[in-house]
């Protein structure tokens, strides 16, 4: 209870697809402190801004409370996996998932609202390998049955460890408190076990101490299921083990509290679960919904003509989809394994950008984030502490003022940059940048 009076703890997760962690120390631009459990979470101040720092809109970091980042982080993704993720909104533990190079992500929240943050921080991330969907997990597990490597379940719960950051939430636990969500949370988990492939691991997790939310629940699955099995996991740094009414049982042995008076953070329950049986390595690669390269609009293909030989080998490979919006979506490589048109997809991979009516084709920012300053012929590469770097970041238009980011940059389309990581793109005739950043991420 004295816990509770004292000040939340604050972290920051490093975008590892982007930038080590090594060379982030060297650029962050304010105090930072190694979290022990997490190779990639730092310590914060609250005080500093965070979200207002150039770095933020490159997508090298994502704002996390320490005991948060401990579910992504057990559950130990490896690359070529397929994963599901499947409360994910909003985004804080996908983002990292799709950092450890799975063959495909599918990130879902049955939330449309809370969808909207998590196609965001997905975008900010800049990565290519996930599909974004807003479904019932009931709906989910008829489609995906026996599906994925690894399945993380970030419950929604009562909320106990959110209590100290934001005392509101206190008013919702007396609405509806850990007996109404342990009901959810046991159908999620029951829809979670249909798509998981045998030998396949799934995360389950919370942010409340609730016996009845969390040992409990775990344990009635486990009952249900005698194919499954608790893995042990580590109790370094301050997490402790299950209650005392489950520390004879070995099933459970292996769960993991972060209680906020022994652990720097706000509180976190985890249970990392084996399904038993052979491990099947055959992916179902379904008939292609996709159109190729040659299929894209010609405007498409003459703004390839911006990127680098290397990369445009690249792009030449993928797959697209065309909305009849105009929008394009790059696919992930092994879209083919899990897209199923019955499913309501938020986003299918990467928009690349739209084109109108007279076929001229806009660049998304999003696109611009998922490349590397090396992949685009024309960059305006400028400091983070340059005022143009927020007036670009704020929508406006962007003048030459003789530095050498514009004097050695030619006309037409730009990768607009801040210490060599792409923000979004533009078009400079010479003395100014049209500014093509997204209105809706400006700046405020």
């Amino acid at each position: 209870m004295e816990s509770y009076n004292k000040t939340p703890f604050s972290g920051l997760r490093v975008n590892t697809s982007k930038i080590s962690c090594d060379e982030f120390e060297k650029i962050s631009p304010y105090h930072i402190e190694k979290i022990e459990y997490v190779p990639n979470g730092y310590y914060i101040d609250d005080a500093d801004a965070w979200c207002k720092h150039p770095y933020y809109y490159a997508g090298l970091y994502y704002i996390q409370e320490p005991s948060a980042m401990l579910p992504a982080s057990i559950l130990n993704v490896k690359e070529g996996d397929i994963v599901c993720d499947l409360c994910a909104a909003p985004g804080g533990k996908s983002t990292e998932l799709s950092c450890h190079n799975p063959g495909i992500l599918v990130s879902n929240d049955i939330s449309f609202s809370r969808t909207i943050p998590l196609v965001k921080n997905m975008e900010l991330f800049g990565n290519d390998n996930y599909l974004i969907c807003c479904e019932e997990p009931g709906k989910l597990s008829k489609i995906y049955r026996e599906t994925f490597d690894k399945i993380l379940v970030d419950a929604p719960c009562s909320g106990e460890g959110m209590f100290r950051k934001e005392p509101h939430l206190i008013d919702s636990y007396k609405k509806n408190g850990p007996a109404y969500y342990r009901r959810i949370q046991k159908d999620i988990l029951g829809d979670a076990y249909k798509m998981l492939r045998p030998g396949g691991y799934l995360l389950y997790s919370t942010c409340t101490f609730s016996d009845l939310e969390d040992e409990s629940v775990i344990n009635d699955f486990l009952s249900e299921h005698d194919d499954l099995s608790v893995v042990h996991t580590d109790k370094a740094c301050g997490l402790t083990g299950p209650y005392d009414k489950y520390a004879g049982n070995g099933l459970l042995k292996g769960c993991v509290h972060a209680l906020p008076h022994k652990f720097k953070g706000e509180g976190h329950f985890v249970a990392l679960i084996h399904k038993g049986g052979n491990w099947d390595d055959t992916k179902t690669v379904h008939e292609s919904p996709f159109r190729v390269f040659d299929d894209l609009p010609e405007s498409v293909k003459a703004f390839s003509d911006n990127f680098t030989k290397e990369y445009k080998n690249t792009f030449s490979q993928k797959h697209f989809l065309i909305k009849e919006d105009g929008y394009i979506y790059m696919m992930p490589a092994l879209a083919d394994i899990v897209y199923n048109r019955s499913v309501r997809y938020i986003r299918t991979g990467i928009c690349i950008g739209k084109t109108n009516k007279k076929d001229r084709f806009v660049p998304n920012t999003a696109f611009a984030l998922s490349l590397r300053q090396s992949d685009f012929i024309n960059t305006i590469d400028l400091p983070a502490d340059d005022p143009k770097v927020i007036k670009y970041l704020k929508g406006e238009t962007v003048v030459n003022d003789g530095c050498e980011a514009f004097t050695q940059t030619a006309g037409g389309y730009v990768l607009v940059c801040v210490d060599s990581y792409p923000l979004g793109f533009g078009i400079f005739d010479g003395y100014k940048i049209k500014n093509l950043y997204e209105k809706g991420w400006v700046y405020r």
